[in-house]
């Protein structure tokens, strides 16, 4: 038979004694385990928390079928191990999840596929000198050029997901990357929240809490527009992290006026370079004004340097120097132009029937004729030197100044042309202009600055003390002066046999001595600057060489016809009317003189 071992027996008497099995009230020493052997310490359970968010997600409207996501590791992604729910028609959304974590920091992403890519938006042609420059990036758009949309925004919001919560996120998440303390990012935060309520006309109070139906108003689009587009103008050369809300703010009613008056959709606006500088040249000035900039930020705007050369060459008593004037039309083309010392003017026009003229004459001398002008507000005559005194200005890329003597506005818009020889205008304006000129043989500078004039109203003159006078019969009144009144002063050489008037028609036709007609003219009735009667008496030439022709003004006042100058209310057309000026370090106004000199072959007088 088997017999239990010693160490058997032991354990055996052990457990019972253990278990309280024995009657024996004796105590027993029980022999504790090894100190060496490990033992196995109980695991408290994990605990899971249960999160849950609920918002609205807008863009342009409720965006139905976009994904949204808990942005757990916060890349500004949805990755697949994150939470996510799709939206449904209204842009509701519900996130549910669970994690280890009670309280995550996370943000919250929108995906979406757009219909368009309605704001991928570029910068346009910038040169820009900066105040503290920063490496700072170009944010990306909303939606980009595949049509793919992106959102975020910071659960603080109710779970609202929109173009405000995107643009606080994104600021506040670049305050961060610049290490900026916790104080300043408040302060930045302050400041950005009242920007944008003032800019898109919302309640402080719930500036985030943006409707479907608020969102794809006409007023918040275009302040998203014109953020996204300013942001990319601006964002890699001005540090300041809410320049772009700064600089909207200051130049909001003006950029809207604009726009209303283009008659463009936002999109077109934002697309067209003509509206894009006009905007450029507000946030410029606005820039400079607030101090995150000491040049424009744009190279289509000009900067002092280009101011200098430009105002030298069209501010002096020689008329406008290193400039030449186009006319271009179908029926009549011209240019003129002056040497590089002001000492000659080369002219040349060309009809369409193959009439052309073409001269050299020396440039008058200053005489002491003076002029002097009506001031429609003081109704009185002015002098240039005994006027009110009005300082230019100059704003963006025009020079602002009034006619002298008067206080009629007069405007000088500056169209800078880079790359010249290769720019579509000044491409366009080569192929346009006479074939006999050449001009495209020639390598033009390559900075050309084209001048738009514009005169806003009337400007009538007469000369000092020695203005022509007719005297009238005491009975004459404006009703009753004749077409053959006039006819009888301004033509008593041809009067009464060698002229045909029409009074009806108000034309007179001088005949020469074969009873040809050999000139016509057309008399009309107007009202002067100074409220006076103004009689026009112009030369009828055929088509539209007729704009070319110089009138005779008269003036009726106190029975008498006075001769006066008028200069019509008017803008030069970029397209019919081209004046370029450029730098003549190189001598290219020289050089283009003599060009059109030996192309034209002038009467030298």
């Amino acid at each position: 038979m088997h017999h239990k071992s010693l160490l058997a027996i032991l354990i055996s008497s052990a457990l019972l004694m253990g278990c309280g099995s024995s009657d024996d009230d004796s105590t027993t020493d029980v022999t504790q385990p090894d100190a060496g052997t490990p033992t196995t310490p109980t695991t408290p359970p994990v605990s899971e928390y249960n999160h849950q968010i609920a918002g609205l997600a807008v863009y342009q409207g409720a965006l139905s079928g976009a994904t949204v996501c808990a942005d757990l590791n916060k890349n500004l992604a949805c990755d697949s191990d994150e939470p996510f729910a799709i939206t449904d028609a209204e842009g509701n959304y519900q996130l549910e999840w669970t994690s280890e974590v009670e309280t995550p920091d996370y943000y919250l992403v929108a995906n979406w596929q757009a219909a368009a890519a309605t704001q991928a938006i570029q910068a346009r042609s910038l040169a820009l000198k900066v105040k503290n420059p920063t490496n700072r990036a170009a944010p990306k758009s909303i939606v980009n050029d595949a049509g793919q949309g992106t959102l975020i925004a910071s659960p603080q919001y109710n779970g609202a997901i929109n173009n405000l919560t995107h643009i606080k996120q994104s600021r506040v998440i670049e305050m961060m990357n610049q290490n900026l303390s916790d104080s300043d990012i408040s302060q930045l935060s302050t400041e950005l929240d009242a920007l944008l309520a003032i800019l898109y006309q919302l309640d402080a109070d719930t500036l985030y809490s943006v409707s479907a139906e608020t969102s794809a108003t006409a007023n918040f689009m275009r302040i998203d527009y014109a953020i996204a587009y300013l942001q990319q103008v601006i964002a890699t050369q001005i540090p300041n992290l809410i320049a772009a809300e700064k600089i909207l703010a200051a130049t909001y009613a003006q950029i809207w006026q604009i726009l209303s008056d283009s008659g463009l959709s936002i999109e077109e606006f934002f697309s067209d370079d003509a509206f894009t500088l006009a905007i450029n040249i507000l946030f410029s000035d606005s820039a400079i004004a607030l101090g995150f900039t000491e040049l424009p930020i744009d190279s289509r705007i000009l900067s002092q340097d280009d101011w200098d050369l430009v105002l030298g060459n069209i501010i002096n008593d020689k008329g406008f120097t290193n400039t030449l004037s186009l006319t271009l039309s179908s029926d009549l083309s011209g240019f003129s132009m002056q040497n590089a010392d002001n000492t000659k003017v080369l002219t040349w026009v060309s009809a369409l029937a193959g009439q052309a003229l073409a001269f050299e004459a020396p440039l008058d001398e200053a005489d002491d004729e003076v002029n002097e002008c009506w001031h429609t507000t003081d109704k009185r005559w002015y002098t240039e030197d005994n006027g009110p005194v009005t300082e230019p200005s100059i704003t963006g890329n025009t020079y602002n100044t009034i006619y002298a003597g008067t206080n009629v506005p007069v405007t000088i818009d500056i169209n800078k042309i880079t790359n010249a020889n290769t720019s579509d205008f000044w491409q366009s304006v080569l192929n346009t202009s006479p074939e006999k000129l050449k001009l495209d043989a020639l390598t033009w500078p390559d900075t050309l600055y084209s001048l738009t004039v514009t005169q806003t109203e009337d400007v009538m003159c007469r000369v000092v003390e020695d203005y022509e006078t007719y005297e009238l019969s005491s009975f004459v009144t404006e009703e009753t002066l004749s077409t053959t009144m006039v006819a009888e002063i301004l033509f008593d050489f041809y009067f009464p046999l060698d002229i045909i008037i029409d009074e009806e028609e108000q034309t007179i036709a001088l005949l020469d001595s074969n009873g040809n007609i050999e000139q016509r003219y057309q008399m009309t009735k107007s009202t002067s600057p100074s409220d006076h009667l103004l009689i026009k008496v112009a030369e009828i030439v055929e088509g539209t060489a007729q704009q070319y022709v110089y009138p005779d003004y008269f003036l009726f006042i106190d029975q008498q016809l006075m001769k006066v100058e008028l200069h019509e209310k008017m803008q030069t057309s970029a397209s019919n009317n081209v004046s370029v000026t450029f730098d003549n370090n190189t001598g290219f106004t020289q050089t283009l003189y003599q060009h059109l000199y030996d192309q034209v072959n002038p009467l030298v007088f």
